[in-house]
């Protein structure tokens, strides 16, 4: 879910009132940026509250080990209760009984993948439209219902015993599909105008490689339009099940004692620059800032936060609001101070990363090498079996005014985010951005050194 998905941060056409209200009494974070824009290394590093790359978080299947520090985990040694239901993508076999005392997915979640035959778009576009099902057999709905029987078990059976549930919904992932009452129910006309294809001159060669093995290089400005549609009503399908969560933590008596963070491990393209779904080295606005809410009754005012904040800082503020001591050896800075007027926001960038090496590229399969779960995810494999180097390790730095992207074979992009906040023209070989350039490259350099990885943690010196 990105953040302009929704009608709190700013979108006329998102329907979104449940997130909305929670929004009005919460500290909404304005500029929250993932640092990865792949799912299982993103989650990992909110858990880990530590960069992908420290622990070696770069693909789906390397998820957080017993080893690493574990925010979560720190929660259920605390005494807490813990829980995660919905997909995991985050903790290996062997963290997970470490980490939670139970872990449950709802049934009907991966079902019509596939758009209809024939399809009403082209096929690498993602699109579905609607999800035949009905609501009450979708795999999000049933997800929530499992987490509220488990919520309601824990407040019943074990009152005084703090809990920790985290609920992690599949939508508004693609394939781009919503169930009645949710589809169609964006208003297609209000949607705001997408984002055309990048400059060529110095667009990252992924762009061409997605466009030309999705096949959507013929696809209508209409299109599009119905498929970001699509995505915004799958994001109304999570504002109603958040709006279930919510309900359950007043039936229950306990909202005025609950810490609610709301959260997104990356964006989505969804029509823009011609482009569904994501990629793991492109670093867009879409992509990386996403929606970043914590209510803490009696503790956070509400609030909309300007300062850059990343998904590292979540739990560490979480865990400092619920007087919850932090691991050592953490990354991730607690925002308390800064939510109660005590402190200056700690950070002037956001950092994110992604990719892969040449040697772990040289291992891509074809398409057809194993079972991908529908047609579109075919397609992009074969993009990234065709030309490997699409993927290589990247890293990027956003400040207030300029984004800058160091890929490992040497290109450089530069954005004015003052100019052109759409990104559409890198201007890194232009001559007159040369002294921009020259200051993000320094402060890559810096933040690099900063991101290195603390272990061992130096609380050991402190003896």
């Amino acid at each position: 879910m990105r953040a302009d998905a929704l009608a709190c941060y700013g979108n006329p056409a998102a329907i979104t009132p449940r997130l909305d209200a929670l929004a009005s009494k919460s500290a909404r974070f304005d500029r929250s940026f993932v640092n990865h824009t792949k799912c299982t290394p993103s989650r990992c590093s909110l858990v880990t509250a530590q960069y992908p790359h420290v622990g070696g978080h770069r693909t789906l299947d390397m998820p957080v080990r017993p080893h690493e520090p574990n925010l979560v985990r720190t929660l259920k040694d605390a005494g807490y209760r813990t829980a995660l239901i919905g997909k995991n993508h985050c903790v290996d076999d062997q963290t997970l009984p470490l980490t939670l005392d139970f872990h449950g997915r709802g049934k009907g979640g991966d079902t019509q993948l596939d758009p209809a035959d024939p399809p009403p778009m082209a096929t690498g576009s993602y699109y579905v439209g609607r999800f035949t099902a009905p609501l009450d057999t979708c795999g999000d709905h049933t997800s929530t219902t499992l987490a509220l029987d488990w919520l309601t078990e824990q407040v019943q059976t074990q009152p005084e015993t703090p809990a920790f549930l985290w609920l992690n919904w599949d939508a508004p992932h693609p394939p781009y599909r919503a169930p009645e009452p949710f589809f169609g129910s964006t208003p297609r006309d209000k949607i705001p105008p997408l984002l055309p294809t990048p400059d060529p001159e110095g667009r990252a060669g992924f762009h061409d490689r997605l466009t030309e093995a999705y096949q959507t290089a013929g696809m209508t400005e209409a299109q599009w339009r119905e498929t970001h549609g699509c995505y915004l009503d799958m994001c109304g399908l999570i504002d109603h099940e958040v709006g279930r969560v919510l309900d359950k933590l007043d039936e229950l008596g306990i909202a005025e004692n609950t810490i609610v963070l709301v959260w997104s491990d990356h964006g989505d393209f969804a029509g823009d620059y011609g482009l569904p779904e994501k990629w793991d080295t492109c670093f867009t606005d879409n992509l990386i800032r996403v929606p970043t809410l914590i209510h803490a009754p009696g503790r956070v005012e509400a609030q909309v936060v300007d300062a850059m904040f990343e998904s590292i800082d979540l739990l560490p503020t979480a865990l400092d609001l619920a007087g919850v001591n932090r691991p050592a050896g953490i990354q991730g800075i607690s925002y308390r101070g800064v939510l109660e007027g005590r402190d200056e926001p700690p950070r002037d960038i956001a950092f994110c990363q992604g990719g892969q090496e040449p040697e772990l590229l040289a291992k891509t399969v074809a398409a057809d090498a194993k079972p991908r779960p529908c047609m579109a995810y075919q397609m992009k494999q074969a993009a990234l079996y065709a030309d490997p180097t699409i993927n290589l390790r990247a890293k990027m730095i956003r400040s207030d005014t300029h984004k800058y992207v160091f890929r490992m074979d040497g290109s450089e992009e530069l954005y004015d985010l003052i100019e052109d906040p759409g990104e559409l023209r890198n201007v890194a070989a232009v001559p007159a951005a040369a002294p921009n350039l020259a200051k993000m490259r320094a402060r890559m350099m810096q933040k690099l050194v900063e991101a290195e990885t603390v272990d061992p943690p130096q609380d050991y010196l402190e003896s």
